[in-house]
């Protein structure tokens, strides 16, 4: 089956392009510097936005296996569109909160249950071999969405002189989205039982937790997945605040117009380069598979220079070489989304089939545990001790987490007794 004629694989990929038109995201920590938070408060907020999508995971999981997955990605645009509402009208912390814990509910409903609905796509069609691809390249219409978000959300900060208006753009996106997922085939609903009850619910989970308690190569990566995407997720941003700290440095100076505008359109052009790059990459990362005879020796090795980048990110900080700070970030990115199909191939290959929207949403629950704690503490160290300090920690405490959750393979792994 050639995916590139697939009508619902391109629905799969529009849907990534749609949903990552976060035209706000290259510039929600300077929004939140600009209304005069601190890292400690930013890190809170995040946290915050954790602590919901934590409470809501796995139930939403299997409400998405139980009730039907289109039906729980539809909810999520829904809460996703309430909360862009509430940061436009936001002005200071205690404001904020709401739009974090809508924003947080939406991110419950949406993780791991579209991944569900492509593998199920692929299991229906009999091409799970090419999973690897067929993410890959779903994953890289994300990431254009990315990139376009990047430039327009700076077009629009440059002319508005403020960041409010790039909410309100990006509710139009997740419209489309929403009409999208409706088009998708009835059978990917994937809906089992229209009367799930409460105590229904409790025996699933308890019933995936057995199996993760029990099976060590599906513990493993699950934990490993979740403290990797948990570090990524929490210092991805930081990249704002890097440059708005440094962008007196570069030549470009303030001639043609305020450090305000001059920093939207660094990013914007940063953000749209990091992300059109990483798409290319991205789409191409099944071509490594033939490298290595197993998704684990990727993913360790991934994991491994993911922290030396980190580390290398915090001294260039601290040498004010903010151009390098944009190639290592750069870096950055392209390897943590080189990453995510092995890491989604691995989970599939130990996951059962009925499980997988449920386990997904545990894997995406424990990353928001890792940030729950990270956001805010790691906030606190940018606070007292600086933004390169904050790094060179994030650094040490991976490298030492490494050396407890690297990966094996799967056929030398058997059942716990």
């Amino acid at each position: 089956m050639d995916i590139k004629k697939d009508v619902n694989i391109w629905k799969f990929s529009f849907y990534g392009f749609f949903k990552n038109l976060k035209f706000f995201e290259p510039f929600l920590y300077v929004y939140f510097l600009s209304i005069g938070l601190t890292y400690f408060q930013i890190g809170t907020l995040i946290s915050i936005r954790e602590i919901i999508k934590n409470v809501l995971e796995v139930p939403s999981g299997i409400f998405a296996d139980h009730y039907g997955r289109k039906s729980s990605m539809k909810l999520c645009f829904i809460l996703y569109i309430i909360s862009f509402f509430i940061f436009y009208l936001g002005y200071n912390f205690i404001i904020l909160i709401p739009a974090m814990l809508f924003f947080g509910a939406g991110e419950a409903f949406r993780s791991g249950t579209h991944k569900a609905i492509i593998f199920s796509y692929l299991d229906y069609k009999n091409i799970s071999d090419q999973k690897v691809e067929v993410y890959g390249r779903t994953k890289s219409y994300s990431l254009l969405g990315s990139s376009l978000s990047a430039i327009l959300g700076a077009v629009v900060v440059f002319i508005e002189s403020g960041y409010r208006y790039i909410f309100l753009l990006s509710v139009l996106p997740y419209i489309i989205d929403f009409f999208l997922i409706s088009s998708y085939p009835d059978y990917l609903e994937g809906a089992s039982d229209k009367s799930l009850k409460f105590s229904e619910i409790k025996e699933g989970i308890k019933s995936s937790f057995k199996n993760i308690k029990d099976i060590v190569h599906l513990r493993r990566g699950l934990i490993n997945s979740g403290i990797y995407d948990g570090y990524f997720k929490v210092l991805k941003d930081y990249l704002q605040p890097l440059l708005k700290t440094q962008l007196s440095v570069l030549t470009i100076g303030y001639m043609f117009a305020t450090e305000e505008k001059m920093l939207s359109v660094l990013l914007g052009i940063s953000y749209f380069v990091i992300n059109i790059i990483t798409s290319f990459t991205t789409r191409n990362s099944f071509r490594l598979k033939k490298y290595f005879s197993g998704s684990f020796k990727v993913l360790n090795i991934i994991f491994i220079l993911t922290a030396i980048l980190i580390g290398s990110i915090g001294f260039l900080y601290w040498r004010n070489l903010p151009i390098l700070i944009i190639v290592f970030y750069l870096l950055y990115y392209i390897i943590r989304n080189l990453r995510r199909p092995f890491m989604l191939d691995y989970l599939s290959s130990v996951i059962e089939k009925e499980e997988r929207a449920t386990m997904l949403s545990i894997e995406s629950q424990l990353r928001t545990v890792i940030i729950i704690i990270l956001a805010p503490l790691l906030g606190l160290v940018a606070d007292k001790w600086g933004l390169w300090i904050m790094f060179e920690i994030a650094f040490v405490t991976m490298a030492i987490i490494y050396l407890l959750i690297s990966l094996s393979d799967i056929n030398l792994i058997t059942k716990e007794d």
